[in-house]
Parts: C-alpha cells; structure tokens; sequence
C-alpha cells in the first residue's frame, strides 16, 4: 500500500494509504566540545561491559534530551557516524532490564521517564517474562508516587499495560482523584480505548474543554471525544457539546488543534453543522499537520460546502501531502467525484497524488473507475504501479467479469 512516510504515533489512524511526513528529525551535525566528548567515550566504553551504570546512562541522554520523549513514538533521530550520532542510537535503541532498573532506582526525573517508555516499547514488542517484570514493577509503582507529574503520568501508562488486562480499569478509575492532572489525563487516555460513556469522565472532560489551557489535558479530552463519544449514537452528542471545540480550535498550540481535528472527526460528529464548520476553518490552519488532519477528519462530511473546500484544496498546489490526503477523501464521497478522480490518477504531476487518487478508485468500484486502474498498472511510478495492480486485484475480486 502506497506511503508518503510514516505518521507520528501520538495522531490519529486513518485507514487509507496517504501517511503524513516528518517524523524523522535530524540531530546536530556539530562535534561535541572537547569535555562532553570525553564523558560520552567514556559512558559508550563502560555501558559496553556495565549495563546499569547509571552514570553513564545519564551522560549518553544528556547528549540530546529530545530522545527521551521520542522513545515509544515513530519519531527518529538521524545522525552520522559522529560520537553524538552513536549516543543518540544508543538512547533510541531497546536497553536491558538492568539499565531500566537502575534508571528508576537512582535516575534523574529525564532518566526515569525515559526508562518507564522503553518499558512500554519493549511491552509492544513481545513484553517481559515474569521474573523481568518482577524486577522492573517495584520501581514503576514508586514513581507513580514520588516522581514529578508528567513522569508520574507516564508512569501510569507503563502501569497499565504491564497489568493483567482484567486489572486495568480498576487502577486507572482509581487514579481519576486526588492526582495531578497530568496523571488523570493519563488515565482518561487509557479508559477512553474502552468506548463507554464514563459518567465520572464526563464530568472531568467537560470541565477541562471549558476551561483547561494545558495541552496535556486538552489532549487527553480529545482523544476521549474520539475514542468514546465521538463513536456512540448520535443522540449522545449534543449541539451545546461541541461549542468548546471552537475555543480550542484557536488554541495556541498546534498539538491542541490537531486533536481538536482527531476528537471531531467520528461519523456522528460528522452530523452536527457546527462540528463540521470547524473543520473546515481548520483546513486553512497556520500548521500544515492540522490542516491535513482537519482534511482528513471531513471524510464522513459528505456536503457541498466540504466538497467544495476540498478541491479548491486539490486544485490550489498546497504542499504534497494537502493535496494527496484531499484527493483520497475526494474519493471517499464517491462517484460524483469520479471525473476528477480519474484525472487525477492518470494525468497528476506528483505520484503521491495519483497514488491516492489510485486508492480512492478501487472504493469507487464502477467500470469507469475499474477502467483508470488498469491504465494506472502502468504508471512510470513504481509505487503507482503497485498500488494500482493491488487495488486493480481487489477489485477484480469485487466485480468479477459476467459470462
């Protein structure tokens, strides 16, 4: 299936072939100063033979801070072969429990924080078995207490996936009081996956939209809104719900604005004029990464006004990834769309586009659109063509020949 790149952890997924860029970021080119380069030959000689020093653990995570944040996420510090390359591979590289251990044992609150999302990485990547896990709980219990509250919080996320399953929603209803606020938007993060109106989230949630300012917790409610209220019936989502979307629709921060584009985007929102309004004025977004979120989140708002923005998009050379991601919801309306559609598949200069255009014909499935994938199984592009001969395949399968 046809990739722009890879899109960050933390937003939405969509299905779809169109991926949004620039996750990969490039650490600084610059030699380290003659000091800090000793300390980092010296943390990546002992860690070789002494996993748990944690001295030089905290030498190899001072050498750029970012990757302590990055871990578990798609984000990807680049560099060459410089020292300051091969401490950032070594931080963004699965380390062993005794490094973990003695992170959360003797750690700065960056350390911890660092160990506590290797440990949630390592959980998505087959786990622990039972003694390593038996060594790793004592710490990650402790800085759910003591540690400062946005590592705190992290903590309760690392908690909750090394839980057994039928544990989980009782720790995490337990944290929902008397927590920082960073730890009950953890909390909300991990009970809104569950789908259920939370009467006792509700009123967490509706708080902090009308008031909040920190993005920690204007995110976590959200992610709630898309996973839970934003998927019920459309009687569960009132008209008077949606007016603080429009306060956080002008939040300041980029991050806020793009989950306000994640919590709208549910088929029942789709309905309510007001939540779809919104959207639209965020495809106009100073951010690019909004903008293609609040394209994206449309693709249940089937109106003319929406139609109507979304080629003027297409048709306005925006960036690459503007125009891709709008020509694939184009197709998502379906076969009104089909002319342009097929244009776009067979004549569009970037082949990301005619990639996506590709995708949306084979959802399309008419004779017409059957007809343009053909022709796109011979694009020049190679990952045109192999899409095209993909979807081409399916639908084949979907409309087979009449005798």
């Amino acid at each position: 299936m046809g990739m722009l790149a890879l899109v960050a952890c933390e937003t939405a997924v969509f299905p779809g072939p169109i991926i949004v860029s620039g996750v990969k970021q490039f650490i600084d080119s610059a030699p380290l100063d003659p000091s800090m380069q000793e300390k980092v030959e010296a943390a990546l000689s002992t860690i070789k033979e002494t996993p748990d020093d944690i001295a030089a653990i905290e030498v190899l995570l001072s050498v750029d801070p970012r990757v302590v944040g990055a871990v578990e996420t798609n984000q990807i510090f680049l560099g060459g072969d410089s020292l300051r390359g091969k401490a950032v591979d070594w931080s963004q590289s699965l380390q062993p429990v005794e490094a973990l251990v003695a992170c959360l044992d003797k750690g700065s609150d960056a350390a911890v924080h660092w160990a506590l999302r290797q440990i949630s990485w390592k959980w998505s990547n087959g786990g622990y078995d039972e003694k390593n896990l038996a060594r790793l709980m004592p710490g990650i219990e402790r800085t759910l207490v003591k540690a400062a509250p946005a590592t705190r919080a992290q903590a309760a996320h690392t908690l909750t996936r090394c839980l057994p399953f039928e544990r989980r929603q009782s720790f995490l209803q337990g944290l929902l009081k008397g927590q920082p606020d960073e730890v009950i938007a953890a909390a909300i993060e991990e009970l809104a996956p569950r789908h259920e109106i939370n009467p006792e989230i509700e009123v967490i949630v509706s708080k902090w939209l009308k008031t909040a300012e920190a993005p920690v917790l204007l995110n976590a409610c959200c992610s709630y809104w898309w996973l839970a209220k934003g998927r019920q019936s459309e009687a569960a989502v009132k008209a008077d719900e949606i007016a603080p979307f429009e306060r956080l629709a002008a939040h300041a921060d980029a991050t806020v604005r793009s989950s306000v584009t994640r919590a709208l985007s549910g088929e029942t929102i789709a309905d309510q004029p007001h939540a779809v309004a919104i959207l639209l004025r965020l495809t106009s977004d100073k951010d690019p990464l909004v903008q293609w979120h609040a394209v994206r989140s449309l693709r249940h708002a089937n109106t003319p006004e929406v139609n109507a923005r979304l080629r003027e998009i297409f048709a306005a050379a925006p960036p690459l990834d503007l125009r891709a991601v709008a020509i694939e919801v184009l197709g998502v309306f379906g076969k009104e769309n089909l002319p342009l559609l097929v244009q776009a598949a067979k004549t569009d200069p970037e082949p990301a586009v005619r990639q996506n255009a590709v995708y949306a014909l084979r959802m399309i499935g008419t004779p017409d659109a059957g007809a343009a994938l053909e022709v796109a199984a011979k694009d020049a592009d190679k990952n045109v063509q192999r899409e095209a001969r993909e979807q081409l395949g399916w639908y084949r399968k979907e409309h087979p020949k009449k005798p």
